[in-house]
């Protein structure tokens, strides 16, 4: 009987360990990440609550003064989508050069997953702001985003915004009393951030998923008197870095909205 006791103990440990032997033999299940999908900005280009048509319409804003947009287009680089936990994925090497008759930029191919908001810059980096653009880069070599007949020395234009516009303190007058304004923001000192508020989006692995802003260009006229000549042109790296350079640069945040 004793005998027996010992066979069925050995019998017993020699299962027991080989039971073991064969968990650590089992490979670890490894959920695979999703796959990715596309993102979109969907951007209009408004003043006020005019969205502008094309470069050849007068608009009028909520304040009845009238401007007529000849240009208007600005880079947007660094994105960053804010996860739910309030980190970030950083969209890499992405420059969009957005123009007034462009709505729909890609962002490109990103983690699948829920979000709760976007960043980016408008402008560009100081080591892009200061490289030569290559003669096949579309993007950059844009004679219109450059200070100068080339993008070296002064750099790149970060926004580029003109027209004419109603300059009379009633803001009455009439078309053929518009003046013209010009404005190009730029310079390493007037990279600005945008940090979009909080509204959730989901990107589901291979969908499209956009993002719809407005960029409010007459945002830009925040503080400034436009019955004043002086402030109806900046187009040049030494006046960015005065007052009034500083004052419509500072506004560039103001501009994006989400599309209600």
């Amino acid at each position: 009987m004793k005998t027996i006791k010992i066979i069925i103990a050995c019998f017993i440990t020699a299962a027991f360990f080989t039971l073991n032997s064969c968990k650590k033999d089992t490979p670890a299940v490894v959920t695979p990440p999703l796959a990715n999908g596309t993102l979109l900005f969907h951007l209009h280009t408004d003043v006020d609550t005019a969205e502008v048509p094309d470069y050849v319409t007068v608009n009028v804003m909520s304040s009845h003064r009238k401007i007529l947009v000849t240009k208007a287009q600005l880079y947007i680089s660094g994105i960053q989508l804010v996860k739910m936990d309030g980190s970030t994925y950083d969209v890499p090497g992405v420059i969009i050069l957005k123009k007034q008759q462009e709505e729909v930029c890609t962002v490109g191919s990103v983690p699948a997953g829920n979000y709760k908001s976007v960043k980016f810059n408008v402008g560009l980096s100081t080591a892009v702001n200061s490289a030569v653009p290559a003669a096949a880069d579309s993007t950059l070599n844009q004679p219109a985003m450059w200070f100068g007949g080339t993008a070296q020395p002064s750099g790149f234009v970060f926004v580029n915004f003109q027209g004419t516009i109603d300059t009379t303190t009633a803001a009455n007058g009439s078309i053929s009393q518009m003046q013209p304004f010009s404005y190009k923001i730029g310079t390493n000192t007037n990279l600005k951030n945008v940090a979009m508020p909080v509204q959730n989006y989901t990107v589901s692995p291979n969908q499209v998923q956009y993002v719809h802003m407005i960029i409010d260009y007459n945002k830009l006229f925040n503080g400034i008197q436009l019955n004043v000549n002086s402030n109806l042109i900046m187009n040049t790296t030494t006046a960015n870095a005065g007052t009034l350079g500083t004052m419509i640069a500072n506004n560039i945040p103001l501009m994006f909205s989400y599309e209600m």
